[in-house]
């Protein structure tokens, strides 16, 4: 099933934006692009760990952040060959059915969206990436990530599904659940089931239209630290539960996390030394992919 005869298979994947309540609870950011150094020097360490192992990563970035003159964070991690898509240009609520809703800098001056629907400014969010990492990193995008995730993915809005196959995206990656009561330090036995529970439901597959979906499974960093309150070691225990979980079942891991929470909770990188170690130890193999690579191997017709 995937190449070179691996078990199964691990994606790492990063969303470069900045987080409310990170790295301080009071951080408030209405700028997702605006990166600090504190999260641009997190992405040189994550590149740092990925050639120690020889592995790729999956980034998606905000097209705001492209606004700042330092992207040399970025210029070296498609250098070094891994993948970069599009989170939309601000953040926004792909889902919105009014323009207010699609995000605070909307809401606060609704005439920012030219009259558009919420649709159109859709579109134009994604453009304005796509364009920006093309005239600023000469990257061409094929993936497109929402901003935060749904439980039913896209499902619900088969006008994003077509609107992303017209922009030309190959693969959504929109699809998330991680079945807990999101209430701070749940029981150990309970986040480990929830995280099974998230790989056994949460595979790559088609929606209907036929635009392929990588889910994003097991537990974000997001959910671990900002509402589950865990520490660095519980949440990296639980990504080591997560792999041991994939390897038994020969599935796709596909992790989401994020520099700016990261940078904060996990500044030496200890995840991603710790998952990668672990996954790569694994009897059979591990093929370590991005989700461009996943969605050429086991999703592209």
């Amino acid at each position: 099933m995937y190449p070179n005869n691996a078990q199964f298979c691990l994606s790492l994947t990063f969303d470069i934006e900045m987080s409310y309540n990170f790295p301080y609870w009071t951080s408030d950011y209405d700028d997702y692009g605006a990166i600090d150094p504190h999260v641009k020097q997190y992405v040189h360490k994550l590149l740092d760990v990925a050639g120690k192992y020889g592995v790729k990563l999956q980034f998606f970035v905000v097209g705001s952040a492209l606004e700042d003159p330092d992207v040399d964070y970025l210029k070296r991690l498609v250098a070094e060959g891994h993948a970069l898509d599009n989170h939309t240009y601000r953040h926004i609520n792909v889902k919105a059915e009014r323009v207010e809703d699609l995000h605070s800098s909307y809401k606060r001056a609704p005439w920012r969206a030219g009259g558009l629907a919420p649709l159109d400014c859709l579109r134009h969010e994604i453009r304005q990436t796509s364009r920006a990492l093309r005239e600023r990193l000469s990257v061409e995008t094929t993936g497109f990530r929402t901003p935060g995730a749904f439980p039913n993915g896209l499902e619900d809005i088969p006008e994003v599904q077509t609107l992303l196959q017209e922009e030309g995206f190959q693969f959504a990656s929109a699809h998330y659940k991680c079945p807990t009561e999101r209430t701070w330090h749940p029981p150990r036995a309970e986040m480990e089931a929830a995280v099974r529970q998230s790989l056994d439901s949460l595979q790559p597959y088609r929606y209907p239209n036929g635009l392929p979906e990588i889910p994003m499974m097991g537990l974000s960093d997001a959910i671990a630290f900002r509402s589950l309150d865990l520490d660095r070691w519980e949440y990296i225990h639980l990504t080591t539960v997560a792999v041991d979980h994939a390897h038994e079942h020969g599935q796709v891991l596909s992790l989401l996390a994020h520099p700016s929470y990261l940078a904060a909770r996990d500044p030496h990188c200890d995840m991603l030394d710790t998952v990668l170690r672990h996954a790569l130890d694994k009897p059979g193999g591990c093929w370590v992919a991005t989700n461009r690579d996943i969605n050429g191997a086991l999703l592209a017709a």
